[in-house]
């Protein structure tokens, strides 16, 4: 019999995934799957429960935010496992779930896609020996989502994620960094950047519209640090895409790139919105490592 495991998070985004899986049991189960369910309770639970699994699976399902989807990509890379993933958005921003067009909260429709499509090929990001689906930041802000308090994310979503930022203004300075790349190596000072293996990220869909997660190649975004008064016309311009021409904006399409911070005193990262590695970044593509479902 064919057959399918479920792992979920209960308490990615809303938290009210628990009443859906009856949803998804009867589209698997109708479709001739057998289904068996991974719940996680702490963390580390899931890479360990992948990493000793049985192999014999159709296909990998992850209901959670970026975070979630993570985890189980690199237990799976870490496995060397080429089973396809299906992913129903339940987190609080699901930048990567947008990206394949899976709109949060629609279990029916993101089951169904599973059952009845087929899998494709997309790269995914390495850096400094973890996996990133959606992206690799550092510099202002990019730790909001970490620092959010769960019961306000719950209550308010991906607007909790604005008003932590808005926190964070009274912080704002430049930050010296050196990009290498295969082509050459710049010195900017940034207020944050972006490696980008979507067009998204923040609850933001527009970053880079000419990202393809198909393509081998990452797209950077760096915010050069400008006067706080020219800020808000070039954030508007970011989030619509509208950017590329910018002199604020550094912009590079790359399959690898090398990050260092010049500022001794800063170092954190974070990778599809969680805690990443410390300064120095080695960045690379795996071009089509993973298989997984959506419209895109």
């Amino acid at each position: 019999m064919k057959k399918c495991k479920l792992i979920y998070n209960p308490h990615s985004g809303n938290k009210t995934f628990k009443f859906d899986l009856d949803i998804c049991f009867s589209i698997f189960q109708q479709a001739g799957y057998e289904v068996h369910v991974f719940r996680t309770i702490q963390n580390g639970d899931i890479r360990q429960h992948i990493l000793n699994m049985n192999t014999d699976y159709d296909f990998v399902v992850v209901s959670g935010g970026d975070g979630t989807i993570n985890i189980v990509v690199n237990a799976l890379i870490e496995r060397g496992l080429d089973i396809p993933l299906g992913v129903i958005p339940s987190g609080t921003a699901n930048d990567f779930a947008a990206f394949l067009d899976l709109k949060t909260g629609s279990v029916e429709e993101a089951c169904q896609l599973i059952v009845h499509e087929k899998p494709k090929k997309i790269d995914i990001g390495l850096v400094n020996g973890q996996c990133f689906i959606n992206v690799c930041a550092g510099g202002l802000f990019t730790n909001v989502s970490q620092n959010v308090d769960k019961d306000l994310k719950t209550a308010l979503g991906s607007l909790s994620y604005y008003l932590k930022g808005i926190e964070q203004l009274a912080n704002f300075r430049k930050i010296p960094f050196r990009i290498t790349t295969e082509e050459k190596s710049i010195e900017e000072n940034l207020y944050l950047f972006l490696v980008l293996n979507s067009a998204g990220t923040g609850g933001f869909n527009h970053i880079a519209p000419s990202a393809s997660i198909t393509d081998g190649m990452f797209d950077f975004v760096g915010i050069k640090a400008k006067p706080v008064i020219e800020l808000p016309i070039l954030f508007l311009k970011i989030f619509n895409g509208e950017f590329v021409k910018d002199s604020g904006v550094v912009y590079l399409k790359q399959k690898n790139f090398k990050i260092e911070c010049l500022d001794k005193h800063f170092h954190e990262t974070t990778i599809d919105g969680e805690k990443g590695p410390d300064m120095p970044l080695d960045i690379s593509v795996l071009p089509k490592r993973l298989s997984i479902f959506g419209k895109f």
